[in-house]
């Protein structure tokens, strides 16, 4: 049976045209001497050295974003030993932690020194191996620097290619001492390398972030950008994203040691360093609804009865789930009257002590409920089954498909522009609805994603009562009270 393999395209790219390439020759020549590239690493190859019809760098600025242990900077070692060695070219290889540049220094230096051809183009006394100032010198005036970040890393020297490896960390004050460097290269075709993984909520970087948002905006000029990462943090545990995100699974890296890490990491984290999850950046990914619109909604008189909803969302991860129902004002024929539904959350729920919570409050008002929407795979078919044994009818309870949980979204989101929706101000739900940002959802559709500060599941569960208390057709025997 064949070993399966990651996916070697990426999930995402921005990558122009270029009339040609050295990218086949240099993977030929370092393969020749037992060097292997899987299929992912050779397109670097490709792109780094690919070339206008003038002969210059087809991209000057190119970005790769590639989850954790996946070799994302393999290719750039052999593209700096390529510049230095065959194009003579100035090479400044930098990172943020000394243990990484270290690391890099000594490879580069043992597959010099350990490959004959490469070691009799040394210069004389070409490796200088001093910490702080590791470097690798050719005959033909071709050099590799090695440099750990600072606001004054390199200052006074200049490079033709600088590759800045753990991106991630990058910020305006470090690349304003890089940036320089390159302007009045020998080779006047000047280029700059970035390597990285998303940044956790805590980190100082701020140049990867923006990168990856002109990226998605198409706002990169002439700048190139390909990343592996999921669109959501999703379930640890499934394997499809494994090999959706992660180029190197079959090759270095294997199923039981992803499923280890599943085991031991938290949903968001290994969303983000095992799958290359970019996640919400507040302040610079666009909020589905706006606070000005949310809190023109808001009410202190909330209907006191009506056609009663639910709806439960469960979280991606399976370790928290929301109750919020909607009130759609009714008159003694059961006919809308036409003012604005009402929407609350009742309340938010770990899924450590299971869904017994939820099955209850929905039961001990079961004559009262005309439908009850429940969404997540975390908990959703013990639920069902719970309020099917509790005495819920079946016909009551709906299970959206993601068309039609994206159809449930922009309801609530188009109800709240339109002011024809209330709610109370609560905090929680008011950071819900407008600190999440948008996600992808099915085909077409959008749903709403956790921030830093926001959990985007009370605002999906009123979204599912909000539309279904739009859409039902169910009549309880008499209209209900929330309480």
């Amino acid at each position: 049976m064949a070993t399966r393999h990651g996916r070697q395209e990426p999930t995402f790219e921005v990558v122009g045209g270029f009339s040609s390439s050295r990218g086949g020759e240099a993977v030929g020549l370092f393969e020749s001497y037992g060097v292997r590239f899987m299929p992912w690493q050779a397109r670097q190859l490709e792109l780094y050295l690919a070339r206008d019809g003038a002969g210059r760098a087809a991209s000057k600025t190119i970005g790769l974003s590639v989850p954790r242990q996946n070799g994302k900077s393999y290719a750039a070692r052999f593209y700096a030993v390529w510049c230095a060695a065959v194009e003579g070219k100035a090479v400044l290889y930098t990172a943020h932690h000394g243990v990484t540049t270290r690391e890099m220094f000594k490879r580069i230096k043992s597959f010099a020194e350990g490959t004959p051809d490469f070691a009799a183009e040394l210069a004389h006394n070409g490796v200088k191996q001093a910490q702080g100032n590791e470097a690798v010198y050719f005959s033909n005036g071709g050099f590799i620097e090695f440099n750990t970040r600072t606001t004054s890393v390199s200052r006074g020297k200049t490079y033709d290619v600088i590759v800045v490896d753990e991106a991630q960390t990058l910020d305006d004050l470090e690349a304003s001492a890089l940036q320089p460097t390159t302007l009045a290269t020998d080779s006047g075709d000047p280029q700059m390398i970035y390597i990285g993984t998303p940044p956790d909520p805590k980190c100082k970087g701020t140049v990867f972030r923006d990168l990856h948002r002109k990226a998605h905006a198409g706002e990169l000029g002439g700048g190139w950008w390909l990343e592996w990462a999921a669109t959501e943090i999703g379930d640890p545990h499934d394997a499809e994203r494994w090999y959706e995100c992660c180029p190197a699974m079959g090759y270095r890296i294997r199923e039981d040691v992803m499923a280890d890490a599943a085991d031991k990491t938290a949903a968001d984290s290994f969303a983000r360093e095992y799958l290359g999850w970019w996640g919400a950046e507040v302040g610079v990914l666009q909020h589905v609804i706006d606070r000005r619109s949310w809190d023109l909604c808001e009410t202190d008189e909330p209907p006191e009865d009506g056609l009663l909803t639910v709806g439960v969302k469960f979280s991606p991860d399976g370790t928290r789930g929301t109750l919020a129902v909607c009130l759609r004002p009714m008159d003694e024929r059961f006919r809308a009257t036409g003012e604005p539904p009402y929407v609350e959350v009742i309340d938010v729920r770990p899924l450590s002590h299971g869904v017994a919570w939820f099955a209850k409050w929905v039961l001990d008002r079961k004559d009262k409920v005309a439908a009850v929407a429940v969404d997540g795979k975390a908990g959703s078919g013990v639920l069902i089954q719970k309020l099917v044994d509790g005495g819920l009818a079946k016909g009551k309870i709906v299970t959206p498909s993601a068309g039609d949980a994206a159809t449930a979204n922009a309801m609530i989101v188009d109800a709240v522009r339109e002011s024809a929706l209330t709610h109370y101000g609560q905090e929680q739900l008011t950071e819900s609805a407008t600190e999440t940002v948008r996600r992808k959802l099915g085909k077409d559709g959008f749903g709403f994603e956790d921030t830093e500060r926001a959990d985007a599941t009370l605002i999906e569960a009123c979204a599912l009562a909000y539309w279904q208390a739009m859409t039902t057709k169910r009549r309880p025997g008499r209209k209900a009270v929330v309480y």
